[in-house]
Formats: C-alpha cells, sequence, structure tokens
C-alpha cells in the first residue's frame, strides 16, 4: 500500500481546501495527526478522520486527488476511540487554510487513542514525540483512570495496551504505574516519581559555555 509524507499530506489538503465550496471540518487521528501537528516524519497510509465526511467535502477530496494525483485514501476511522472529553482539547493544524478545518487531537489524548490499539508501529510515532517534547505521565495516568471508561474494549486489554504505552514512552515508571493501577490506596512511590518528574521540567537549564574561539 502506498505511503504519504507529511508534505504531500500537506499539499493534498490545500487542494481540499481549494475545491470546497463552503466551510469544512475533519477531526485528523492517528498518523496524519502525528505529521501535520507534531512533525513525525514517519509516512503513514492514509488520512483518518474522527467524524463523518458530507457530501461537498467528499466531493473536494475526489476533486483533490485529480488535482495532485495523489490517490490518499480519506475516510472515517472504522475503529477510533479515545477520552471523553478529548473533543474539548482539540488543536488545530494548518491554520492558513480556508474553508477547510483541520483540527487533531491534543498529543496526551492522541496517545491514549493508540493505547486503544495496542499497535508497536504507533507506538514508535508517539516515542518520536516523546523525543521532541516529553509527554507528561501524569496527565496520561489520570486521562486513563478519569476518560477512558466508556472505550469499546475488553478494559484487561485496555490496561495491558496503557502499560505497553507507559513502558514505550516511561519504562522506568511502569512498575510504579501497574502497581498503583493495582492498589490505588498505595500509590506513593508513584506519586513520589511523578512529583521528582515534574521537578525535572521546573528546573532551569543550565547557560551553555562558550566553547574556544
Amino acid at each position: 500500500m502506498r505511503s504519504y509524507v507529511r508534505a504531500e499530506i500537506e499539499r493534498f489538503l490545500r487542494a481540499v481546501d481549494l475545491a470546497l465550496k463552503r466551510p469544512a471540518t475533519v477531526v485528523v487521528i492517528g498518523g496524519g495527526a502525528a505529521a501535520l501537528k507534531y512533525r513525525i516524519d514517519d509516512p503513514t497510509t492514509d488520512i483518518d478522520n474522527f467524524n463523518a465526511l458530507g457530501a461537498d467535502l467528499r466531493r473536494a477530496i475526489d476533486a483533490a486527488r485529480k488535482a495532485t494525483g495523489l490517490a490518499m485514501p480519506f475516510e472515517q476511522s472504522g475503529v477510533a476511540d479515545g477520552p471523553y472529553d478529548f473533543e474539548d482539547r482539540l488543536l488545530r493544524a494548518m491554520p492558513r487554510l480556508a474553508r477547510l478545518t483541520v483540527l487533531v487531537p491534543e498529543r496526551h489524548d492522541l496517545a491514549l487513542m493508540k493505547a486503544v490499539r495496542g499497535d508497536q508501529a504507533d507506538f514508535a510515532k508517539l516515542h518520536a514525540i516523546h523525543e521532541r517534547k516529553p509527554f507528561d505521565l501524569s496527565v496520561l495516568l489520570r486521562r486513563y483512570e478519569e476518560e477512558m471508561g466508556h472505550v469499546v474494549i475488553d478494559p484487561r486489554r485496555l490496561r495491558g495496551n496503557f502499560l505497553a504505552l507507559v513502558e514505550s514512552l516511561f519504562p522506568e515508571a511502569v512498575p510504579l504505574v501497574e502497581k498503583a493501577l493495582d492498589r490505588p490506596d498505595q500509590r506513593s512511590q508513584l506519586d513520589a516519581f511523578l512529583a521528582s518528574q515534574a521537578s525535572l521540567k521546573k528546573r532551569p537549564r543550565s547557560p551553555r559555555r562558550p566553547g574556544p574561539e
């Protein structure tokens, strides 16, 4: 299957924007979101949209395929779920488009969406995002505990996928997170770890020493 890089996705969406007759909004998830908002260059095979596509948007997509020569799949995702309030935290990508509003999940929400599927290739993309700007484990854990209860998946599988996500981003924290999930009343060690992570973020960076001239 053909894969598409970020530049091709952006060119395709600009063509969709030009072909639209009225404003439209898409919520891009998956690899498309990682590319458009979080600048991850791993190719993706399609553009997954969280919501259904209207008739005018479908016509614009067909026109964009002809205009660009890119036969890019662009459909509503058949299997997609995420934190309960993720739509309240959506972020805009490609803000200069005139008629097409492109929204993507906030990165912690995107990570939890990927955890629902539990695919290692998805975790690799998340790790690349993490290297650019680290995720906050406390945010991931809070949203997992408070906003993922509605997800249609075996809770044991979701828990395993979440721990796999934590392992890919914070391997040293997996035993603490697992213990805290098993015994919510005994999470002092995890809280201490999260506090140490927060203090590291607040610590100012040491100024770079000038090199020899």
